[in-house]
């Protein structure tokens, strides 16, 4: 039998769809895909709370199966007006309608996605809902995508009817209903392939959905390769197409940017990158002591705190290093929230205010990140703004020089993220060493602990934290260091 979601992913390649089916343990999920996942299920069932007194036809099953279809017939007969998760069977198909609604005598789906807006996939995904429904008898009059509102900002209590908002879709599902009958004939001839299908790999790996096999379908193409050339978009595709996978066999007379151009010159003769004017004119802006910052932050599909709304970005930690002359020692400080639900950006912002008084630089690896938060903060607490703002005037960003290919060698790899920066010039010091080594695993962790969800050691891990955020900003210090340097 195929689902909905076999449908989608077989739309998007045969290849997944044979794969999920026959080869399951070569999926990869991520962490960060693991958390999109639970967040689409835990928005799913707030958004019951807008159709209320509905009954569950999968309550009791870990997924939804043909009992649950029994179940969302034995319903229906009850004369019920709501089902939650109603599932049907057609064209050996099988759906699970996330809220079905009986209006003005007609049933109409709800489908309920984690996202603000509706997105192209939606419509057929929707579409097939409403085909199997119809298959069944049902009478459908409208489709809804039952979505995240971003224009909803919390205060007090949160608001359902205000979070969510529902976008009828009907019309738009006519325009693709037609091909889902042949598209499912098509995808049950894939299913019983007795292998699986040649398909390359292709831009449609990664759309509309990044999929979670391609390790293995791209176990051919090394880490770094032609798809890693900076802003390089569709021209990846035209040399793979050429069989040019190393950047090493990229031909000198192929159109690049400038900056491309140096780093297929770092990879084929090892060539450094220094432009010695825009490094002294980088650190003439800097005034002593130096304020080294970096920010931790999460999102939540829900608004948790006052004056958010759905995917805010909410700072909960921060590490800090001072030092008071060029070469000279650091004192470090440091923020992290406490993991007990409640709102931590007042104490975030408080503390930041004493830690970074005085008048030096204020150094961070990407300005448009740190000054977006610090703006925000200073909005939502009028009495800290002046001082909050008085913090901006003073951000230098570290990230410029390597960003306008001030300095670049080939262990950079073409990015200017001082995850690949401070191994390419400090290769003594880096992330390889953390438990904790990136920003979105940070996010991730201190949100499912602020939440109560986390399942490890609470005390071993609020040390992972703090330690990886320390890195970021001793690795600017270290940075900052090598620039000098290269001046001699």
């Amino acid at each position: 039998m195929l689902s909905k979601s076999r449908i989608m992913r077989g739309k998007q390649c045969h290849k997944s769809l044979w794969l999920y089916k026959h080869q399951p343990e070569l999926r990869e999920i991520s962490a960060g895909q693991e958390a999109i996942f639970q967040a689409g299920t835990d928005i799913g069932l707030l958004a019951q709370e807008l159709f209320p007194g509905g009954m569950d036809a999968t309550e009791g099953q870990d997924y939804p199966n043909r009992q649950c279809v029994a179940r969302t017939h034995e319903l229906i007969e009850q004369g019920l007006e709501v089902i939650y998760e109603a599932t049907f069977i057609f064209d050996d198909v099988l759906v699970a309608i996330d809220i079905l609604a009986k209006e003005d005598g007609v049933w109409n789906i709800y489908e309920v996605k984690s996202t603000t807006k509706v997105k192209d996939p939606h419509i057929s995904d929707a579409a097939v809902q409403k085909y199997v429904a119809e298959g069944c008898g049902l009478t459908i009059g409208e489709v809804f995508i039952v979505h995240l509102n971003r224009d909803y900002v919390r205060q007090g209590e949160l608001d359902i009817q205000e979070l969510f908002s529902k976008s009828e879709i009907t019309e738009e599902i006519m325009i693709v209903s037609e091909e889902i009958p042949q598209l499912i004939e098509e995808l049950k001839e894939v299913q019983a392939m007795e292998s699986a299908p040649e398909v390359a790999i292709g831009p449609h790996c990664a759309t509309p959905y990044p999929c979670d096999f391609m390790a293995h379908c791209w176990s051919h193409v090394p880490n770094y390769s032609v798809f890693n050339l900076t802003r390089i978009a569709a021209k990846a595709w035209d040399l793979y197409n050429q069989d040019i996978i190393d950047i090493k066999d990229i031909p000198d007379d192929y159109p690049l940017s400038k900056a491309q151009l140096n780093q297929v010159k770092g990879e084929k003769h090892g060539r450094e990158t220094i432009d010695k004017a825009k490094i002294q004119n980088f650190l003439d802006q800097l005034n002593y002591p130096l304020y080294f910052l970096d920010f931790e932050t999460f999102m939540s599909p829900l608004p948790l705190f006052d004056g958010t709304r759905s995917y805010d970005q909410s700072v909960f930690q921060y590490s800090l290093h001072i030092q008071n002359e060029p070469g000279g020692p650091c004192e470090h400080k440091e923020f992290l929230a406490e993991m007990d639900g409640k709102d931590p950006r007042r104490a975030f912002a408080e503390k930041m205010l004493e830690d970074c008084q005085g008048k030096g630089s204020i150094v961070v690896y990407n300005k448009t990140f740190e000054i977006g938060r610090i703006r925000e903060l200073a909005t939502l607490f009028p009495d800290l703004a002046e001082a909050l703002l008085a913090l901006v005037a003073r951000i230098v960003d570290l990230m410029k020089p390597f960003q306008e290919q001030a300095y670049y060698k080939k262990e950079m790899m073409g990015s200017y993220s001082i995850k690949y920066v401070l191994p390419a010039l400090a290769p003594e010091l880096s992330y390889n060493d953390l438990n904790i080594a990136d920003g979105g695993t940070a996010s991730n962790t201190f949100f499912a602990m602020f939440e109560g969800r986390f399942m490890g050691d609470y005390e071993a891990t609020t040390k992972d934290l703090l330690k990886y955020c320390e890195r970021d900003t001793w690795a600017m210090v270290v940075i900052l260091e090598k620039l000098r340097s290269i001046l001699g």
